[in-house]
């Protein structure tokens, strides 16, 4: 042991007066044999010394180093750590022992500036263990997800500085578990890794760890596989510009433009951005759904989602106005309230309606694109949208009207055409024609195309030429016959290309560039909305997914499938229109969490969660199970045991009927029903206050689908309880002993949730009032769209009064309606919210829908051979007694409930109720709602009795009501006292929670 430790002390003494950074204790520099006989040298002190004797501070690094070891190698969620390691060493280790080791690694990396764990989760729950894991610097468990993250690196890690290419791990390792962030948490050693893994190596660690690292990596197959993806990618990546450079430079123009499309038989002006970074682009589009910006363009067109216009693609446009000349693209972008570089990149976006504006029209001869320059081909088919009233004009064709603008047709074979062409400011060539073929140009609306490097440009003749074409490049001359067609190489710079025919010439310019590193925009992305990624969120229905697009998608399907050892299986469903919120209270979650299947979660370490969407997007994310300083042991035989780093713990029980009461060895309720058992006696500054929360609900296998009979309390405003009564935080230190309770089967699970939401209703009668309390009871439970089936039936909406129907049969046929319109107008609910503009034309495809509803049930019930209400189908006519009002009035309904008009009624200062119902909870993440709140505090604040809130005491509450685990690791109980004095705060907030729990759970509009 003497030489071991003086061996180790001068390796750890080297290392430390050699580097900046900390030392990992896994660096020791040993072969796989010396540590074999240094883990027997370990095994025999251990028998001769007991770990309370001085001895172990005198030869601590032997016993630290095999500690390192089993860190290294094992599996597990942390309770498979001491097993091991006592295994390896023959002996027992009891609480005292386990606290020794503890203190041997701190008073060890004091003396070599060795590594302390980071302050995650996972290493507070676990801070015994944490200290060899650390020093473990890359345990075999996280070679997987950190080859994983090296793979999905999509930048060059050559380019970017430390700070940078963390930012870029962070990124990229977005789904890892709380586990793997242990690593994550310390931005030198990750980034130290990452280079040398990537080829760069980097004196902040030893070459032998690293080198270990790596053929560790090497013999796991599906690690390696990621490495070699990584390597491959770096190799393939060409250098560009760094991210701190490109955020330095000045927001550069989004220039727009526009095209045409005839869509049945009228034409319809569409305008087009370039797409944005994709990154970029979602900051955006989510800051943006907060404010429900849906602008209208100059002021002028209808309001346009704000998805359309950030989508790359063409949207449509209805034009009510002649703009004037200085009109603003974004007039209400002044009003918007976001940060200045997001402000930026929407006052750069351009686009320019000055008509006459020309289009050439495509070969579909459905479309055409707009054309810059006044020089046309005369071989070509122009369409021309201009308000000027020339005389030439009148005798041209005309393909419709869009808003105050005509477009006409226009060939300048025609003579009348071609004059009205050229008094519209363009000239008509007759001479050389030709047209071009081979890789589109980079931008349709830039004055000089542009191609990448290396393309080909192909010249196919469109007129007869007998003599001939003469085709020069760059001072380069060929002649070739009217019947060959012409391949032109796309070199770097600027291009001139003259071709000539018949004593005439047309010249041509196109300019060559690198080609561009960006990655694409995803076609759309699964993203989740909790930092709560466990087994217990996903059964308990509190773990949410957005799906979301940079274009508005709809009708998609999405795949879930569970990932459990050995066995995979899944399901699917239909999406609506993105971007949508799903749970695992939906579908397909609710297909697939049968008894079965969360028993085997439970009982799985590491089961794996696949989302995908056919071949556009998919997800992983291995679910953990909940970090807690203690756990839960079940027997084969039904005994339950409670257990932590030091051994057992005691615990007391809480009855379903009086769930508010604290634990007692023996409650007095029915032994049929529910039980929570409830850690007692733990010492928090030992085990930390979540600790008391890791709770374990247990039921029998049959109980009635109905609430137990609950023994509703005397709530009180207060603390804490008085008399016969209850306090506000005796109520919420139930409701987070219900809340975050694990359950040992569904039936558990059901009455778990039963009662979670009994006592929740408590907690918002305490903080704001009974009148409150009793409006949010009378809450609807749907979504928008169900709410609308249920209001447009009580309203006769979708029926044709001159048609008998069995009631069922107009309950089918309005509900294929509104589904039919959930699909045509996605933006229904932000366009019909006061300034409301549902157009003409919107209406025209709500009643369209209901024709097409007759359409369909008539085919249901045809394939069942009711003959009758087949032909009483048929001769139903949705125009008959359409009312766009009646619809209207049934929509301002729906959002009326959806945005809990009841409950805003009772906001107080009541002149700001309507800044909360304005916001769109659909995108509000934790942090995105403590903002609003903390803007709505100091817009209010002289309606408060004391000081305002502090933005974290606001985050406190509203986490209280969305995100139960995240609120252990917040100072709620201070923040009871603002949820006590200021009714008006705990009532915004509670508004807010409502709204965000109604989105989480797919509704919302």
């Amino acid at each position: 042991m003497h030489e071991a430790q003086q061996h180790l002390q001068s390796r750890y003494s080297l290392l430390r007066d050699t580097r900046t950074g900390p030392v990992f204790f896994i660096e020791h520099g040993l072969a796989e044999m010396e540590v074999d006989h240094l883990v027997e040298d370990v095994r025999s002190a251990i028998g001769i010394h007991p770990f309370e004797r001085a001895y172990w501070d005198s030869y601590p690094l032997p016993l630290v180093v095999v500690a390192t070891e089993v860190g290294y190698r094992y599996r597990g969620t942390g309770t498979d750590f001491w097993p091991l390691l006592e295994e390896g060493l023959g002996s027992r280790f009891g609480a005292q022992a386990r606290r020794r080791i503890r203190d041997l690694f701190e008073s060890a990396a004091g003396a070599f500036r060795g590594a302390h764990p980071p302050k995650t989760r996972w290493a507070e729950a676990f801070h015994l263990i944490a200290w060899p894991i650390t020093h473990a610097l890359v345990p075999r468990e996280f070679h997987r997800p950190l080859a994983l993250t090296l793979a999905s690196l999509r930048e060059n890690v050559r380019d970017l500085g430390d700070e940078a290419l963390y930012r870029a791990i962070r990124m990229a390792a977005g789904n890892s578990s709380a586990r793997f962030s242990t690593l994550l948490e310390s931005p030198a050693l990750v980034v130290s890794v990452v280079r040398s893994l990537l080829g760069e190596p980097t004196r902040e660690l030893s070459s032998e760890a690293i080198q270990r690292i790596t053929d560790d990596l090497a013999a796991d197959r599906s690690a390696q596989r990621s490495l070699a993806i990584a390597r491959r990618v770096q190799l393939e990546m060409p250098s560009r510009v760094t991210r701190e450079q490109h955020e330095r430079d000045s927001v550069p123009p989004v220039t727009g433009t526009f095209q045409l499309r005839i869509r049945g038989n009228m034409p319809s002006l569409e305008a087009i951005f370039p797409p944005l970074d994709p990154g970029l682009s979602s900051r955006l589009r989510n800051a943006l759904r907060r404010r429900r910006f849906a602008p209208r363009l100059w002021g002028v067109t209808t309001r346009v989602p704000v998805e359309q216009i950030l989508s790359g693609l063409p949207f449509p446009m209805q034009v009510q106005e002649v703009p004037p000349d200085d009109a603003v693209l974004l007039p209400e972008l002044e009003e918007l309230d976001i940060g200045q570089d997001l402000y930026r990149v929407l006052d750069a976006f351009q686009l320019r309606l000055a008509p006459p504006l020309l289009f050439v029209r495509g070969a579909d001869k459905r479309s055409a694109r707009l054309i810059r320059g006044p020089n046309v081909s005369g071989d070509r088919v122009y369409w021309a949208l201009t308000s000027t009233p020339l005389s030439s004009l009148q005798t041209c064709p005309v393909l419709g009207e869009i808003g105050p603008y005509t477009c006409y047709a226009l060939d300048p074979s025609v003579e009348g055409q071609c004059q009205a062409l050229k008094e519209l400011g363009y000239l008509p060539r007759f001479g050389v024609s030709v047209s071009f073929a081979g890789s589109p140009p980079l931008g349709q609306d830039l004055p000089t195309p542009v191609f990448i490097e290396g393309d080909r440009r192909f010249i196919l003749p469109k007129r007869s030429c007998p003599d001939g074409l003469l085709v020069e490049l760059n001072g380069t001359t060929i002649l070739v016959s009217d019947e060959e067609v012409v391949s032109v190489p796309v070199s770097a710079g600027e291009q001139l290309l003259r071709i000539s025919c018949g004593g005439e010439s047309r010249e041509y310019t196109f300019r060559g560039i690198s080609p561009p590193a960006p990655s694409p925009p995803t076609a759309c992305a699964i993203t989740a909305r909790s930092t709560d990624l466990t087994v217990q969120a996903l059964i308990s229905g509190t773990l949410a997914f957005t799906v979301d697009s940079f274009a508005p998608l709809g009708n998609l399907d999405i795949i879930v499938e569970f990932e459990i050892g050995a066995t995979r299986f899944g399901a699917s469903a239909r999406l609506g229109p993105l971007p949508q919120t799903i749970t695992s209270k939906h579908e397909p979650f609710a297909s697939l969490l049968n008894e079965a299947t969360v028993e085997l979660l439970l009982q799985t370490p590491g089961p794996v969660l696949h989302l995908r969407i056919g071949n556009l997007c998919s997800q992983t994310w291995v679910l953990e199970h909940q970090v807690r300083p203690c756990w839960w042991v079940r027997t084969s035989e039904g005994e339950v045991t409670l257990t932590s780093e030091f051994g057992e713990l005691e615990y007391g029980l809480v009855s379903a009927v009086e769930p508010h009461l604290p634990p007692t060895s023996e409650p007095k309720q029915p032994t049929e029903e529910a039980l929570l058992l409830v850690p007692m006696g733990l010492d928090t500054s030992e085990y930390g206050p979540g600790a008391l929360f890791t709770t374990l609900c247990l039921a029998p296998k049959v109980v009635s689908l109905q609430a137990p009979r609950i023994r509703k309390p005397r709530v009180q405003r207060r603390r804490r309880s008085r008399g016969n009564g209850v306090g506000l935080e005796d109520l919420v230190e139930a409701f987070l002993r219900w809340s975050l309770a694990e359950s040992d089967s569904m039936v558990a699970e059901f009455r778990r949730r039963q009662i979670t939401n009994e006592i929740d209703g408590w907690i918002a009668e305490a903080s704001c009032g009974n009148i409150w309390r009793d409006r949010e009871l009378a809450l609807p439970t749907q979504g928008p769209w169900e709410l609308l089936k249920v209001t447009a039936q009580d309203r006769g909406l979708g029926r044709d009064s001159y048609i008998s129907l069995p009631e069922q049969v107009w309950r089918e046929v309005v509900e294929v309606a509104i589904d039919l319109i959930h699909h045509d107008v996605p933006g229904l609910w932000s366009r019909s919210r006061p300034p409301g503009e549902l157009t003409d034309r919107d209406w025209l495809v709500v009643e369209a829908a209901c024709d097409r509803a007759y359409q369909t049930i008539s085919l249901r019930y045809e394939s069942i051979r009711r003959t009758d209400i087949v032909n009483a189908l048929s001769e139903a006519d949705a125009s008959a007694d359409f009312d766009p009002a009646a619809w209207e009035s049934a929509i301002r309904g729906v959002i009326a409930q959806d945005e809990l008009s009841e409950l805003a009624s009772l906001l107080l200062p009541t002149n700001t109720a309507p800044a909360l119902m304005a916001l769109n909870p659909t995108g509000l993440s934790l942090d995105d709602m403590a903002d609003e709140l903390d803007h709505w505090v100091r817009e209010s604040q002289k309606a408060f009795a004391g000081d305002i809130p502090t933005r974290e005491t606001l985050r406190t509450m509203v986490a209280l009501w969305t995100d139960p685990e995240v609120v252990l690791n917040m100072d709620w109980r201070g923040a009871l006292d603002t949820m006590i004095s200021e009714r008006s705060v705990a009532r915004a907030t509670r508004y807010l929670a409502l709204r965000h729990r109604r989105a989480r759970m797919g509704g919302g509009v």
